[in-house]
């Protein structure tokens, strides 16, 4: 089997902004997404970032600590992409959402999924999972996150009737992630589908999502 490549270094172009560990946490995510986990190393990370050895050490002894933290920032970056539509839909609802705002909210990430589909980051998010689920304790702390982001589609799906908004936040979450992941990984199977994504397609999920918490 051929050696993996070294991380080559990133190019400096000047201060870097924000902290040491957010600049550490960006450059996790790269160096997973370019070189996979087999790549991802300490030396890997100070190399990528142009460090001196032993930065990414001092910071985080273990491998185990380095993947804990660049699964915790791309948690971070979820649950804000997730706060922004929920205020969104909040801001253009006043406080009673709307199937159809809330389509288009839906409609609106699926373009934002696929624009992204093939970028480094995505990959390094699945990369980020895949490390996780052979780590009991990681493992928990996906399905933590998980269940916290399924949770702020519950007030949406009551203010639209759900009778059961957790089981309609629940249905909503699963076929959303189910699709992103199509796209990702197999955006033919979607391309060949006679159910076109979108605007009709969202406004059917939104539907379906409240009948299934009634």
């Amino acid at each position: 089997m051929d050696a993996l490549p070294e991380a080559a270094p990133r190019e400096q172009t000047g201060p870097t902004k924000g902290n040491r560990r957010d600049e550490l946490a960006r450059g996790a995510l790269e160096v997973l997404g370019l070189y996979g986990s087999r790549g991802f190393t300490h030396r890997a990370l100070d190399r990528h970032l142009g460090l001196p050895e032993g930065t990414t050490s001092a910071y985080y002894r273990r491998r185990e600590d380095l993947v804990a933290m660049a699964i915790r920032h791309v948690f971070l970056q979820d649950a804000r992409q997730l706060d922004d539509i929920v205020s969104r839909i909040e801001s253009l609802c006043g406080g009673k959402a709307t199937r159809d705002v809330v389509a288009q909210c839906c409609l609106d990430l699926w373009h934002y999924v696929a624009a992204q589909s093939q970028g480094t980051l995505v990959l390094a998010r699945y990369e980020c999972f895949i490390m996780a689920r052979r780590d009991p304790e990681l493992m928990a702390l996906v399905e933590n996150v998980m269940l916290a982001r399924q949770t702020r589609w519950e007030p949406i799906m009551a203010q639209m009737g759900a009778k059961d908004p957790a089981a309609a936040a629940r249905y909503i979450g699963l076929v959303l992630r189910s699709v992103f992941f199509s796209e990702i990984f197999f955006p033919s199977a979607l391309r060949t589908s006679q159910a076109e994504i979108d605007f009709g397609f969202f406004s059917r999920l939104v539907e379906t999502a409240i009948a299934e918490g009634d």
